[in-house]
Protein backbone atom coordinates (compact mmCIF):
# COMPACT_ATOMS: atom_id res chain seq x y z
CA UNK A 1 0.00 0.00 0.00
CA UNK A 2 2.92 2.59 0.62
CA UNK A 3 4.06 1.86 -2.34
CA UNK A 4 0.77 2.55 -4.44
CA UNK A 5 0.42 5.69 -2.20
CA UNK A 6 4.41 6.78 -3.19
CA UNK A 7 3.27 6.09 -6.66
CA UNK A 8 0.53 8.51 -6.76
CA UNK A 9 1.98 11.37 -4.97
CA UNK A 10 4.92 11.22 -7.87
CA UNK A 11 2.31 11.33 -10.69
CA UNK A 12 0.67 14.58 -8.57
CA UNK A 13 3.47 16.29 -8.57
CA UNK A 14 4.27 15.72 -12.49
CA UNK A 15 1.14 16.56 -13.22
CA UNK A 16 1.25 20.41 -11.06
CA UNK A 17 4.62 21.03 -12.67
CA UNK A 18 3.11 20.31 -16.57
CA UNK A 19 0.64 22.57 -15.58
CA UNK A 20 2.46 24.90 -14.50
CA UNK A 21 5.26 25.07 -17.32
CA UNK A 22 2.14 25.41 -19.85
CA UNK A 23 0.96 28.46 -17.90
CA UNK A 24 4.91 29.93 -17.88
CA UNK A 25 4.63 29.36 -21.37
CA UNK A 26 1.45 31.02 -22.35
CA UNK A 27 2.79 33.87 -20.40
CA UNK A 28 6.04 33.83 -22.42
CA UNK A 29 4.20 33.31 -25.77
CA UNK A 30 1.95 36.85 -24.38
CA UNK A 31 4.86 38.64 -23.67
CA UNK A 32 6.31 37.88 -27.09
CA UNK A 33 3.30 38.25 -28.83
CA UNK A 34 3.24 41.89 -27.45
CA UNK A 35 6.50 42.42 -28.51
CA UNK A 36 6.36 41.58 -31.84
CA UNK A 37 2.89 43.64 -32.49
CA UNK A 38 3.97 47.03 -30.67
CA UNK A 39 4.81 49.35 -32.64
CA UNK A 40 8.36 49.25 -31.06
CA UNK A 41 8.48 45.36 -31.73
CA UNK A 42 10.21 43.32 -33.79
CA UNK A 43 7.61 43.18 -36.52
CA UNK A 44 7.46 47.11 -36.29
CA UNK A 45 11.18 47.48 -36.01
CA UNK A 46 10.77 45.04 -39.46
CA UNK A 47 8.35 47.40 -41.27
CA UNK A 48 10.60 50.01 -40.23
CA UNK A 49 13.55 48.77 -41.58
CA UNK A 50 11.96 48.14 -45.18
CA UNK A 51 10.97 51.23 -45.05
CA UNK A 52 14.23 52.59 -44.42
CA UNK A 53 15.32 50.53 -46.89
CA UNK A 54 13.06 51.54 -49.46
CA UNK A 55 13.47 55.01 -49.00
CA UNK A 56 17.07 54.53 -49.77
CA UNK A 57 16.83 52.43 -52.91
CA UNK A 58 14.90 55.55 -53.65
CA UNK A 59 17.24 58.40 -52.50
CA UNK A 60 19.85 56.13 -54.34
CA UNK A 61 17.66 55.80 -58.08
CA UNK A 62 17.32 59.78 -57.67
CA UNK A 63 20.40 60.27 -57.24
CA UNK A 64 21.61 58.78 -60.04
CA UNK A 65 19.00 60.06 -61.93
CA UNK A 66 20.12 63.52 -60.92
CA UNK A 67 23.56 62.49 -61.96
CA UNK A 68 22.13 61.32 -65.09
CA UNK A 69 20.79 64.51 -65.91
CA UNK A 70 23.41 66.83 -64.71
CA UNK A 71 25.87 64.90 -66.62
CA UNK A 72 23.39 65.58 -69.59
CA UNK A 73 23.58 69.60 -69.11
CA UNK A 74 27.30 69.59 -68.85
CA UNK A 75 27.22 67.61 -72.46
CA UNK A 76 24.16 69.96 -73.53
CA UNK A 77 21.59 66.59 -73.23
CA UNK A 78 18.28 66.93 -72.37
CA UNK A 79 17.13 66.84 -69.17
CA UNK A 80 13.25 65.60 -69.00
CA UNK A 81 10.91 64.05 -71.40
CA UNK A 82 11.42 61.07 -73.42
CA UNK A 83 14.75 62.03 -74.40
CA UNK A 84 16.16 61.48 -71.10
CA UNK A 85 16.50 57.67 -72.07
CA UNK A 86 18.14 59.01 -75.16
CA UNK A 87 22.48 58.70 -75.14
CA UNK A 88 23.69 62.05 -76.06
CA UNK A 89 27.62 61.47 -77.47
CA UNK A 90 30.22 63.76 -75.79
CA UNK A 91 30.43 67.00 -77.69
CA UNK A 92 26.97 66.94 -79.03
CA UNK A 93 24.02 68.80 -77.58
CA UNK A 94 19.85 68.27 -78.10
CA UNK A 95 18.16 70.93 -79.85
CA UNK A 96 16.67 73.16 -77.69
CA UNK A 97 14.20 74.20 -80.82
CA UNK A 98 10.67 73.05 -79.52
CA UNK A 99 9.84 70.93 -83.13
CA UNK A 100 13.49 69.04 -82.22
CA UNK A 101 13.50 67.83 -78.53
CA UNK A 102 11.49 64.50 -78.85
CA UNK A 103 12.03 61.36 -79.99
CA UNK A 104 8.45 60.94 -81.62
CA UNK A 105 9.31 64.04 -83.82
CA UNK A 106 12.51 63.54 -84.16
CA UNK A 107 15.40 63.81 -81.90
CA UNK A 108 17.83 66.24 -83.32
CA UNK A 109 21.56 66.53 -81.75
CA UNK A 110 23.80 68.73 -82.93
CA UNK A 111 28.24 68.56 -82.82
CA UNK A 112 28.95 72.15 -80.17
CA UNK A 113 32.55 72.90 -80.24
CA UNK A 114 34.15 73.31 -77.13
CA UNK A 115 33.18 77.19 -75.61
CA UNK A 116 30.92 77.84 -77.98
CA UNK A 117 28.14 79.46 -77.42
CA UNK A 118 24.45 78.96 -78.90
CA UNK A 119 21.56 81.23 -79.28
CA UNK A 120 18.32 78.77 -79.68
CA UNK A 121 15.29 80.19 -80.92
CA UNK A 122 12.10 78.78 -82.50
CA UNK A 123 12.08 82.12 -85.10
CA UNK A 124 12.40 81.37 -88.89
CA UNK A 125 12.83 83.96 -91.76
CA UNK A 126 10.30 84.30 -94.40
CA UNK A 127 11.75 81.40 -96.15
CA UNK A 128 11.40 79.14 -93.49
CA UNK A 129 14.94 79.36 -92.21
CA UNK A 130 15.53 78.63 -88.53
CA UNK A 131 17.31 81.58 -86.74
CA UNK A 132 19.18 79.81 -83.90
CA UNK A 133 23.11 81.17 -84.28
CA UNK A 134 26.06 79.77 -82.81
CA UNK A 135 29.15 82.00 -81.79
CA UNK A 136 32.72 80.84 -82.05
CA UNK A 137 35.82 82.72 -81.32
CA UNK A 138 33.48 85.67 -81.89
CA UNK A 139 32.05 84.75 -84.98
CA UNK A 140 27.82 83.67 -85.35
CA UNK A 141 27.24 82.13 -87.50
CA UNK A 142 23.52 80.47 -88.65
CA UNK A 143 23.37 76.95 -86.64
CA UNK A 144 22.19 74.50 -88.98
CA UNK A 145 24.39 75.99 -91.43
CA UNK A 146 27.56 75.29 -89.12
CA UNK A 147 27.80 72.12 -87.57
CA UNK A 148 26.93 68.43 -87.62
CA UNK A 149 23.63 67.62 -87.28
CA UNK A 150 22.05 63.91 -86.49
CA UNK A 151 18.42 62.06 -85.57
CA UNK A 152 18.19 59.55 -83.34
CA UNK A 153 16.58 56.75 -84.67
CA UNK A 154 15.16 53.97 -81.90
CA UNK A 155 15.73 50.25 -82.31
CA UNK A 156 13.51 48.75 -79.52
CA UNK A 157 14.66 45.29 -80.55
CA UNK A 158 17.71 44.68 -81.95
CA UNK A 159 16.01 41.07 -83.42
CA UNK A 160 14.67 43.42 -85.74
CA UNK A 161 17.38 44.49 -87.58
CA UNK A 162 20.27 41.67 -86.74
CA UNK A 163 20.12 37.96 -87.26
CA UNK A 164 22.37 35.00 -87.94
CA UNK A 165 23.06 33.64 -90.71
CA UNK A 166 20.94 30.49 -89.67
CA UNK A 167 17.91 32.62 -89.44
CA UNK A 168 14.86 30.67 -91.27
CA UNK A 169 10.93 30.18 -90.94
CA UNK A 170 11.48 27.71 -88.53
CA UNK A 171 14.16 28.56 -86.23
CA UNK A 172 13.99 32.43 -85.34
CA UNK A 173 17.12 33.83 -84.04
CA UNK A 174 17.26 35.31 -80.64
CA UNK A 175 20.06 38.01 -79.92
CA UNK A 176 21.41 38.43 -76.36
CA UNK A 177 23.16 41.66 -75.64
CA UNK A 178 25.75 41.08 -72.64
CA UNK A 179 26.87 44.04 -71.20
CA UNK A 180 29.07 42.87 -68.58
CA UNK A 181 30.79 40.71 -71.65
CA UNK A 182 30.18 43.27 -74.55
CA UNK A 183 28.88 39.97 -76.60
CA UNK A 184 26.06 40.13 -79.18
CA UNK A 185 25.36 36.43 -79.93
CA UNK A 186 22.42 34.08 -81.19
CA UNK A 187 20.25 31.99 -78.30
CA UNK A 188 18.58 30.15 -81.07
CA UNK A 189 21.47 28.29 -82.73
CA UNK A 190 24.49 29.32 -80.38
CA UNK A 191 26.13 31.27 -82.98
CA UNK A 192 28.92 33.89 -82.56
CA UNK A 193 29.71 37.28 -83.51
CA UNK A 194 31.15 36.32 -86.48
CA UNK A 195 27.96 34.61 -87.82
CA UNK A 196 25.94 38.04 -87.65
CA UNK A 197 24.34 39.86 -90.74
CA UNK A 198 21.70 42.14 -91.15
CA UNK A 199 17.99 41.22 -91.66
CA UNK A 200 16.94 42.96 -94.68
CA UNK A 201 13.37 43.74 -95.50
CA UNK A 202 12.79 43.91 -98.87
CA UNK A 203 9.34 45.27 -100.23
CA UNK A 204 7.09 43.98 -103.26
CA UNK A 205 6.89 46.89 -105.98
CA UNK A 206 4.20 47.94 -108.33
CA UNK A 207 3.71 51.59 -109.61
CA UNK A 208 1.11 53.49 -111.25
CA UNK A 209 0.78 57.08 -113.40
CA UNK A 210 -0.71 60.06 -112.37
CA UNK A 211 -2.87 63.06 -114.29
CA UNK A 212 0.81 64.57 -115.52
CA UNK A 213 2.02 61.43 -116.57
CA UNK A 214 4.42 61.32 -113.83
CA UNK A 215 5.18 57.22 -112.20
CA UNK A 216 4.75 57.09 -109.16
CA UNK A 217 6.00 53.51 -107.69
CA UNK A 218 5.48 51.71 -104.19
CA UNK A 219 7.72 49.36 -102.13
CA UNK A 220 5.78 47.86 -99.52
CA UNK A 221 7.91 46.50 -96.63
CA UNK A 222 6.50 44.10 -94.41
CA UNK A 223 8.29 44.24 -90.83
CA UNK A 224 6.53 41.72 -89.30
CA UNK A 225 9.13 39.04 -91.50
CA UNK A 226 11.03 36.91 -89.59
CA UNK A 227 11.72 34.15 -91.54
CA UNK A 228 14.52 35.62 -93.97
CA UNK A 229 17.32 33.65 -94.78
CA UNK A 230 21.28 34.87 -95.60
CA UNK A 231 21.70 34.46 -99.28
CA UNK A 232 25.19 35.39 -100.44
CA UNK A 233 23.64 35.32 -103.99
CA UNK A 234 20.88 37.93 -103.04
CA UNK A 235 20.79 40.94 -100.97
CA UNK A 236 23.44 40.75 -98.15
CA UNK A 237 25.57 42.30 -95.59
CA UNK A 238 28.65 42.35 -94.25
CA UNK A 239 30.62 40.85 -96.98
CA UNK A 240 32.62 42.16 -100.56
CA UNK A 241 31.87 42.12 -103.96
CA UNK A 242 34.18 41.50 -106.87
CA UNK A 243 35.45 44.98 -106.59
CA UNK A 244 36.27 45.26 -103.36
CA UNK A 245 39.69 43.21 -103.90
CA UNK A 246 41.29 45.60 -106.76
CA UNK A 247 40.15 48.51 -103.87
CA UNK A 248 41.90 46.97 -100.95
CA UNK A 249 38.67 46.33 -99.31
CA UNK A 250 38.62 43.87 -97.03
CA UNK A 251 35.79 41.18 -95.32
CA UNK A 252 36.94 41.69 -91.63
CA UNK A 253 37.53 45.55 -91.88
CA UNK A 254 33.56 45.11 -93.22
CA UNK A 255 32.54 42.52 -90.31
CA UNK A 256 34.16 44.27 -88.06
CA UNK A 257 33.06 47.50 -88.66
CA UNK A 258 29.36 45.79 -88.93
CA UNK A 259 29.99 43.84 -85.43
CA UNK A 260 30.46 47.35 -83.37
CA UNK A 261 27.91 49.23 -85.04
CA UNK A 262 25.62 46.15 -84.11
CA UNK A 263 26.44 45.96 -80.75
CA UNK A 264 26.17 49.69 -80.06
CA UNK A 265 22.85 49.57 -81.22
CA UNK A 266 21.57 46.64 -78.89
CA UNK A 267 23.34 48.24 -75.83
CA UNK A 268 21.59 51.94 -76.26
CA UNK A 269 18.43 50.95 -77.97
CA UNK A 270 19.39 52.66 -81.10
CA UNK A 271 21.69 54.72 -83.29
CA UNK A 272 22.18 58.23 -85.02
CA UNK A 273 21.97 58.78 -88.46
CA UNK A 274 22.81 62.29 -90.18
CA UNK A 275 19.88 64.79 -90.89
CA UNK A 276 20.99 65.76 -94.42
CA UNK A 277 23.33 63.93 -96.91
CA UNK A 278 26.54 63.66 -96.57
CA UNK A 279 29.07 66.64 -97.55
CA UNK A 280 32.97 66.95 -97.73
CA UNK A 281 34.37 64.73 -95.18
CA UNK A 282 31.14 63.15 -93.80
CA UNK A 283 29.64 66.28 -92.31
CA UNK A 284 25.69 66.65 -92.22
CA UNK A 285 25.29 70.63 -92.13
CA UNK A 286 21.82 72.40 -93.90
CA UNK A 287 22.79 74.05 -96.77
CA UNK A 288 25.96 71.71 -97.64
CA UNK A 289 27.27 71.09 -101.28
CA UNK A 290 26.21 67.03 -101.16
CA UNK A 291 29.16 64.44 -101.75
CA UNK A 292 28.45 62.49 -104.60
CA UNK A 293 30.23 59.29 -106.60
CA UNK A 294 31.92 60.47 -109.81
CA UNK A 295 30.63 61.24 -112.81
CA UNK A 296 32.02 60.27 -115.80
CA UNK A 297 33.83 63.30 -117.18
CA UNK A 298 35.48 63.79 -113.65
CA UNK A 299 33.34 66.85 -112.41
CA UNK A 300 31.43 65.21 -109.98
CA UNK A 301 30.73 67.28 -107.22
CA UNK A 302 33.45 67.06 -104.25
CA UNK A 303 35.11 64.55 -105.54
CA UNK A 304 34.24 61.31 -104.04
CA UNK A 305 36.03 58.07 -105.77
CA UNK A 306 32.80 56.38 -106.89
CA UNK A 307 31.10 54.33 -104.07
CA UNK A 308 34.74 53.76 -102.30
CA UNK A 309 34.97 57.59 -102.45
CA UNK A 310 31.77 57.65 -100.65
CA UNK A 311 32.64 54.98 -98.15
CA UNK A 312 35.94 56.47 -96.77
CA UNK A 313 35.07 60.13 -96.79
CA UNK A 314 32.28 58.83 -93.77
CA UNK A 315 34.05 55.92 -92.64
CA UNK A 316 36.00 57.42 -89.14
CA UNK A 317 36.12 54.78 -86.88
CA UNK A 318 37.81 57.11 -84.12
CA UNK A 319 34.85 59.21 -83.69
CA UNK A 320 32.05 56.04 -84.31
CA UNK A 321 30.74 56.99 -87.83
CA UNK A 322 29.99 54.70 -90.47
CA UNK A 323 28.63 54.92 -93.52
CA UNK A 324 24.85 53.17 -93.75
CA UNK A 325 24.35 50.00 -93.56
CA UNK A 326 21.15 48.19 -95.10
CA UNK A 327 19.70 46.89 -92.19
CA UNK A 328 19.94 50.35 -90.28
CA UNK A 329 18.21 51.97 -93.23
CA UNK A 330 15.34 49.71 -93.17
CA UNK A 331 14.75 50.85 -89.26
CA UNK A 332 14.62 54.31 -90.41
CA UNK A 333 11.68 53.30 -92.96
CA UNK A 334 10.05 51.57 -90.08
CA UNK A 335 10.59 54.37 -87.52
CA UNK A 336 9.47 57.01 -90.21
CA UNK A 337 6.45 54.58 -91.22
CA UNK A 338 4.75 55.33 -87.48
CA UNK A 339 4.02 58.78 -89.13
CA UNK A 340 4.30 58.78 -92.88
CA UNK A 341 1.33 56.21 -93.68
CA UNK A 342 2.06 56.35 -97.52
CA UNK A 343 5.97 56.47 -97.03
CA UNK A 344 5.70 53.07 -99.36
CA UNK A 345 4.63 55.62 -102.21
CA UNK A 346 6.68 58.03 -104.22
CA UNK A 347 5.70 61.48 -103.89
CA UNK A 348 5.23 63.99 -107.03
CA UNK A 349 3.79 66.99 -104.44
CA UNK A 350 6.65 67.25 -102.43
CA UNK A 351 8.23 69.83 -104.79
CA UNK A 352 11.19 67.49 -105.75
CA UNK A 353 13.64 69.15 -107.50
CA UNK A 354 15.22 68.07 -111.13
CA UNK A 355 18.80 69.22 -110.39
CA UNK A 356 21.46 69.05 -108.20
CA UNK A 357 20.68 70.77 -104.56
CA UNK A 358 22.35 71.86 -101.77
CA UNK A 359 21.23 69.54 -98.50
CA UNK A 360 18.00 70.39 -96.91
CA UNK A 361 16.54 73.46 -98.80
CA UNK A 362 12.79 71.29 -99.24
CA UNK A 363 11.26 71.65 -96.16
CA UNK A 364 8.73 69.28 -98.02
CA UNK A 365 10.70 66.35 -98.02
CA UNK A 366 11.62 66.29 -94.34
CA UNK A 367 10.45 63.38 -92.23
CA UNK A 368 11.17 63.44 -88.78
CA UNK A 369 13.29 65.98 -89.29
CA UNK A 370 15.33 63.83 -91.50
CA UNK A 371 15.83 65.58 -94.68
CA UNK A 372 15.41 64.52 -98.84
CA UNK A 373 15.05 61.09 -98.51
CA UNK A 374 12.93 60.83 -101.23
CA UNK A 375 14.97 63.73 -103.64
CA UNK A 376 18.03 64.74 -104.49
CA UNK A 377 20.44 61.78 -104.35
CA UNK A 378 20.36 58.11 -104.87
CA UNK A 379 21.57 56.95 -101.09
CA UNK A 380 24.33 54.31 -101.12
CA UNK A 381 24.87 51.63 -97.98
CA UNK A 382 27.44 49.51 -96.87
CA UNK A 383 25.18 46.51 -98.30
CA UNK A 384 26.07 44.40 -100.63
CA UNK A 385 23.60 43.04 -104.17
CA UNK A 386 23.96 39.98 -105.13
CA UNK A 387 28.45 39.15 -106.50
CA UNK A 388 28.34 42.54 -107.66
CA UNK A 389 26.96 45.21 -106.28
CA UNK A 390 26.34 47.97 -103.27
CA UNK A 391 22.78 48.70 -101.94
CA UNK A 392 21.55 52.16 -102.64
CA UNK A 393 18.37 53.37 -101.30
CA UNK A 394 15.35 56.74 -102.19
CA UNK A 395 15.25 58.82 -105.17
CA UNK A 396 16.95 61.37 -106.62
CA UNK A 397 16.93 64.39 -108.73
CA UNK A 398 17.82 62.57 -112.12
CA UNK A 399 14.22 60.44 -111.69
CA UNK A 400 12.31 63.34 -110.70
CA UNK A 401 13.79 64.89 -113.87
CA UNK A 402 12.43 62.08 -116.17
CA UNK A 403 9.14 61.62 -114.51
CA UNK A 404 9.81 58.72 -112.06
CA UNK A 405 9.08 58.98 -108.39
CA UNK A 406 10.22 56.51 -106.47
CA UNK A 407 9.76 56.14 -102.15
CA UNK A 408 12.80 56.12 -99.51
CA UNK A 409 11.77 52.19 -99.61
CA UNK A 410 13.24 52.05 -103.06
CA UNK A 411 15.90 49.38 -103.11
CA UNK A 412 18.82 48.57 -105.62
CA UNK A 413 22.02 48.07 -106.71
CA UNK A 414 25.06 49.18 -108.36
CA UNK A 415 28.75 48.46 -108.98
CA UNK A 416 30.97 50.50 -106.66
CA UNK A 417 33.22 51.29 -109.37
CA UNK A 418 30.73 52.92 -111.68
CA UNK A 419 31.16 55.96 -112.57
CA UNK A 420 28.01 58.06 -112.34
CA UNK A 421 27.08 60.44 -115.28
CA UNK A 422 24.13 61.66 -113.52
CA UNK A 423 26.24 62.42 -110.18
CA UNK A 424 23.19 62.04 -108.43
CA UNK A 425 24.67 59.50 -106.13
CA UNK A 426 25.40 59.96 -102.46
CA UNK A 427 24.89 58.57 -99.00
CA UNK A 428 24.19 58.99 -95.11
CA UNK A 429 26.52 59.13 -92.37
CA UNK A 430 25.94 56.81 -88.77
CA UNK A 431 26.81 57.83 -85.42
CA UNK A 432 27.17 55.06 -82.57
CA UNK A 433 27.63 54.76 -79.33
Amino acid sequence: MEEKNKSKGKAGITLVSLVITIIVILILAGVAINLAMDEEGLIGKAEEAVESWNRAVGEESNAIKNIFMIANEIEGGVTGGEAEAVPIPNGYRVSEISTEDEVIEGLVIYEIPEGAEVNWTDNEDSNGKNQSTITIEGNTTNLQETVNQYVWIPVEEINDMVMCKKNSVNSVCELIYDEEDDTLTCQTHQTTEEDLVGRLYTGTGSSTTDESGNEIHSYIINFEQTDQTYDENGYHEPNTVSDDVSNNLGIDQLKNDFIVMAKSVAKNGGFYISRYEVGEGGSSKKGQKVLTAASSDGTNYLGADTWYGLYDAIRNIEANKQMIWGCQYDQVIKFLKEREEDLDNGHSDRNLTDTNALSGQNKLDCMRNIYDLEGNHIEYTAGTGFSYGRVYRGSDYYSVGIGLFYPATNLNCIAPTSADAGNNYSSRSTLYL
